[in-house]
């Protein structure tokens, strides 16, 4: 029930959380406070909301302010949002009906840009060239497209056909906030919870969303809430583990020159519970980088779960301080999410984390139990746009951002641009690996480019972008 606990005078616990309970409530139903609430009713439960005032935590000061607006008031639930407020909505329980145990999410989709049904009639998947292209087409003939992950599809093909497209099939697509949710939820397909299963619904979504956009005549960025941005900063990444340090530096310097990039991010450690494939390879290439580059290029680190001690993260950690890095991401396996935030607590630099993971929950207890300081869904990995910006709502509760990873390949650069156009707490600088150019596609907006370090945020109809037909039509449907 909201977290609601018999309060008394000499219990100030008691008090915190009734006060955390009321305003997730307001927050999760996007409410201000009034002193005498009505009761109100939701799915499963009912409850009388007195008025409370909570304050919320200042925001991480580690990067400077972005140039957009960055109207924040519409994108929380509410401005009385504490640390939990969007976090620890009430838990619902459902009869004959499943609902997302992490609570009520403020839909995204404008559904006032599209005031009529838009039915999908079918979703298909194709392929060529080694490229998945999906394709959402509605009862009246309307047309979205995106492009699946490169890899990730060829594997879970066939959870897009049979389990993900079906699902989607005779739905309405403008309610993809539910959707996400309900295909997840439906009969077992929450056993598959996985890379395979979100990837699968990521490429859906964004065929969606492309569908939506273009019926609406709107970006997906402006459907999702509203583009808030032009142009995004970007970090370019840099993946060169098995190269000694000074092959890894010069590689690195190329490619910051190559997009004049003002912010870069490299590899440490030996990745996944390896502490370096070249023995003392991170020690030499943190100061040389930092040397070399650091007074023009804002500076960050991944080390991909390296190290298994607590204590070795940590003494990694000192080091980046000591050379002024903005942020060290995944220090420690993904999934020991103790050890992570032992790392975080020991450190001044932000830790980064979240590109393996695909719970909203255990997002949730991250932000909810200050695990790290910036979150980092992968778009593809984690589902799509929806739910990485449901991420940076609980993440903006706590004043923090929430950076997406990129994975490469596809239309990653795309859908990256879309989220750092309509998201307001996205960090200063994006993940870039390069525009795609397997298959040809051309802008139906601004021209997509990418100079001076930054990259033009993507805002035609739908995706923003338009696949050859010619090109698509060689493409062999997957059944």
């Amino acid at each position: 029930m909201l977290g609601r606990e018999s309060a008394s005078a000499d219990s100030t616990t008691s008090v915190s959380r009734e006060r955390t309970g009321i305003c997730a409530f307001n927050a999760l139903n996007h409410k201000q406070p009034t002193p005498h609430s009505q009761p109100l009713t939701q799915t499963g439960w009912r409850e009388n909301i007195p008025h409370q005032q909570v304050s919320i935590q200042q925001p991480s000061p580690y990067h400077a302010p972005m140039t957009a607006s960055m109207d924040r008031r519409n994108f929380l639930f509410s401005v009385c949002a504490p640390a939990t407020a969007v976090l620890a909505g009430g838990i619902h329980h459902g009869y004959a009906k499943p609902v997302d145990p992490i609570g009520i999410f403020k839909p995204f989709i404008q559904r006032d840009r599209l005031p009529d049904p838009v039915t999908i009639e079918s979703l298909d998947l194709h392929e060529l060239d080694g490229n998945w292209f999906i394709c959402a087409r509605s009862r009246d003939g309307a047309e979205g497209w995106s492009v699946g992950h490169p890899n990730k599809m060829e594997l879970s093909q066939r959870v897009f056909t049979k389990v993900i497209a079906p699902f989607m099939r005779g739905k309405d697509a403008r309610d993809l906030d539910q959707l996400v949710d309900g295909v997840f939820l439906s009969g077992s397909n929450y056993k598959m919870q996985g890379q395979l299963f979100w990837v699968s619904l990521a490429a859906a979504e964004f065929a969606i969303l492309d569908l939506l956009g273009k019926i609406a005549k709107c970006s997906a960025a402006d459907l999702l809430g509203g583009q808030r941005r032009r142009k995004i900063d970007l970090y370019i990444a840099n993946n060169h583990r098995s190269k000694d340090p000074r092959e890894s530096l010069r590689r690195i310097t190329k490619s910051v020159a190559s997009i004049e990039a003002k912010a870069l991010k490299i590899k440490i450690g030996g990745r996944m519970k390896v502490i370096d494939q070249l023995p003392g390879r991170t020690e030499k290439l943190i100061p040389m980088v930092a040397e070399s580059l650091g007074e023009w290029c804002t500076l960050y680190a991944d080390a991909n779960s390296s190290y298994l001690s607590v204590k070795k993260a940590i003494e990694v950690g000192r080091m980046l301080e000591a050379n002024k890095f903005a942020f060290y991401e995944e220090p420690v396996p993904f999934d020991y999410l103790d050890e992570t935030k032992q790392v975080a607590e020991a450190l001044d630099i932000p830790i980064a984390w979240g590109e393996q993971e695909s719970s909203q929950w255990r997002f949730k207890w991250m932000v909810e139990h200050s695990g790290v300081r910036i979150f980092q869904p992968d778009l593809f990995y984690y589902g799509g746009l929806i739910r990485s910006l449901r991420v940076a709502r609980m993440a903006a509760a706590k004043g923090l951002d929430c950076t997406p990873h990129v994975s490469g390949g596809g239309l990653g650069f795309l859908y990256m641009g879309i989220y750092a156009a309509c998201c307001p707490n996205p960090g200063p600088h994006q993940e870039y690996k390069g525009l795609s150019d397997n298959f040809p596609w051309e802008s139906t907006g601004d021209k997509i480019t990418v100079k001076a370090g930054t990259m033009t945020a993507p805002n035609g109809p739908g995706i923003g972008v338009n696949i050859d037909p010619g090109y698509l039509a060689k493409a062999n449907q997957i059944k």
